[in-house]
């Protein structure tokens, strides 16, 4: 590989760069809120997306009747089960992992899922052994849009943060990529479509638009 490469490795998000994980935890969470006659219209859960403090943030925000280790506990277990059927990647992103694997390019997972479900999720799109790093949520003290889980992935591959490329597709993984000091590509989803993104290097509509030239230097 050309020792002018663009990046020295690349560090994804999984959920809405990899997998439609959003609608996952959205249906999980309305579902929950719906045993107490509550609804979470989809404009108001998008300000959740990417973090780890959801549930925290929704039983404050919301007033909810019962404390937040209630929802966490019964919603992880509706994730679980999501996850464990998972049977499609996003377009473009076996095919992009592959092709950076092929091309020697160092890549990790900076996600906020818990890494049971991490690892399920890979494991199920068969793409699992292409991963030096991956970093979860429960890994890590800080959730995005703290720097904590892209330097933990960075420093797990042994490379300047710097020099990384972070794929991620909500604002709170952008700003968390953008403080570790990484460049940062977004891809829209359905679920961030419409949302303000805070100054990504580049915007994708699906990540078969990326050339591996453009992140290894290399002809695709």
């Amino acid at each position: 590989m050309s020792s002018k490469a663009p990046f020295d490795a690349v560090i994804f998000d999984m959920d809405g760069v990899l997998v439609d994980g959003e609608p996952i935890y959205y249906e999980a969470a309305r579902a929950l809120l719906a045993e107490d006659g509550l609804t979470l219209p989809l404009d108001r859960y998008k300000q959740y997306m990417g973090t780890k403090a959801g549930w925290d943030e929704l039983a404050e925000d919301l007033e909810l009747p019962r404390p937040a280790s209630y929802y966490r506990e019964r919603g992880y277990v509706l994730v679980a089960a999501a996850y464990a059927a998972v049977d499609t990647a996003l377009p473009g992103a076996v095919e992009l992992v592959r092709g950076l694997q092929r091309l020697g390019l160092p890549l990790a997972l900076a996600s906020s899922t818990h890494s049971s479900n991490v690892a399920v999720c890979l494991d199920r799109l068969g793409i699992a052994d292409a991963f030096t790093a991956a970093v979860c949520g429960d890994d890590v003290t800080n959730g995005k849009p703290d720097p904590e889980i892209y330097l933990e992935a960075a420093a797990r591959l042994g490379l300047d943060p710097t020099r990384c490329l972070a794929i991620e597709d909500a604002p709170a993984g952008i700003r968390a990529a953008r403080a570790a000091g990484m460049a940062c590509w977004a891809v829209r989803t359905e679920y961030t479509r419409g949302l303000p993104l805070p100054d990504p290097d580049r915007t994708l509509e699906s990540l078969t638009e990326i050339n591996l030239a453009d992140i290894a230097g290399v002809p695709a």
